[in-house]
């Protein structure tokens, strides 16, 4: 399955008039959606056992191939489109997962942030928007220093407060840089659980353990940092918590992705989340994702906001 946009002249002209008017504007992670960027899985070639959950599956035989991963984005795609969300995708490049777009960078508030990716295999995969950033302009763009190590999944907005996870993949360095460029900004470290053994108890991103949802809500794993997260904790009472089972967590229940305040992308199977979500009065839209789910990621790890409503 090629990206044909990267073939026919005619739709190359096309995106590039849509992005003359690119805006730049996330400062949370549910404000209505109007860009987002979509990963693609195309070509991606052997896969290679980055972090605990790929190395299970690609020892036991289970992991994806290909058409699975790019059947089930498609489903994420006919969601988003459904939704009236503006969709661009990465350049194809070969031998590259282009799974994952969350990673290699973040909007906050006008400025993309091009992630400082610890991980050699996937560092490459920024070239595949590399006509984005061209667009944004080097004004509107953020570089780390070389020391400072971030991914988007350890990066999550919820208005005046930025929390950045500290584990596997982001460190301290990155914290500091970010308390410095965003001055306004409350950014927040948090240490993560890191197990490199243990699929069940590691927690690779963020994102895998805690997602603001709604107005005042989060998903939540408690046990998956090393320590008490006092400042989400003190930022969402008890009351506004869904607590996640590590059972729910190994299968990603907090890495969905919210289109809207009320609006929020699930993995089809997350059976009881979709219960508690109506309850609280969220309409929920079902994707397949739970072949992909076996790299390590899932809704919000596909995704990179460019544009969401003030």
């Amino acid at each position: 399955m090629k990206d044909k946009r990267f073939i026919c002249p005619s739709f190359l002209t096309f995106e590039k008039q849509v992005l003359t008017n690119m805006k730049l504007h996330v400062t949370n992670e549910s404000a209505p959606l109007e860009t987002v960027v979509l990963g693609i899985g195309t070509e991606i070639g052997p896969p290679i056992g980055i972090n605990p959950m790929m190395r299970y599956h690609i020892k036991n035989g289970t992991y994806p191939n290909d058409e699975i991963i790019q059947a089930e984005i498609a489903t994420l795609e006919a969601v988003l489109k459904a939704n009236g969300v503006q969709l661009l995708r990465p350049k194809n490049i070969k031998n590259l997962d282009q799974i994952f777009m969350r990673d290699i960078g973040f909007v906050i508030d006008n400025y993309f942030v091009v992630a400082n990716m610890k991980e050699e295999s996937r560092k490459p995969e920024i070239q595949g928007i590399q006509y984005l950033l061209e667009e944004i302009g080097v004004e509107n763009i953020i570089r780390l220093p070389e020391e400072a190590t971030v991914e988007g999944g350890d990066v999550v907005l919820w208005n005046e407060h930025v929390f950045v996870g500290l584990g596997a993949r982001s460190n301290v360095a990155a914290v500091k840089f970010l308390q410095e460029k965003f001055p306004h900004k409350k950014v927040h470290g948090l240490e993560l659980l890191v197990n490199e053994k243990d699929r069940h108890t590691h927690t690779l991103h963020l994102d895998c353990v805690f997602q603001p949802i709604g107005t005042d809500e989060a998903i939540f794993y408690e046990a998956g940092f090393a320590k008490r997260p006092n400042s989400i904790l003190d930022l969402f009472p008890e009351e506004k918590l869904i607590r996640v089972t590590q059972e729910q967590k190994v299968r990603m229940f907090p890495n969905i992705f919210s289109i809207s305040p009320t609006k929020i992308i699930v993995e089809r199977s997350f059976t009881e989340l979709k219960t508690e979500l109506h309850r609280r009065g969220y309409e929920t839209f079902d994707v397949d994702y739970k072949e992909t789910s076996k790299a390590s990621g899932l809704l919000r790890c596909s995704t990179l906001p460019l544009y969401r409503k003030a």
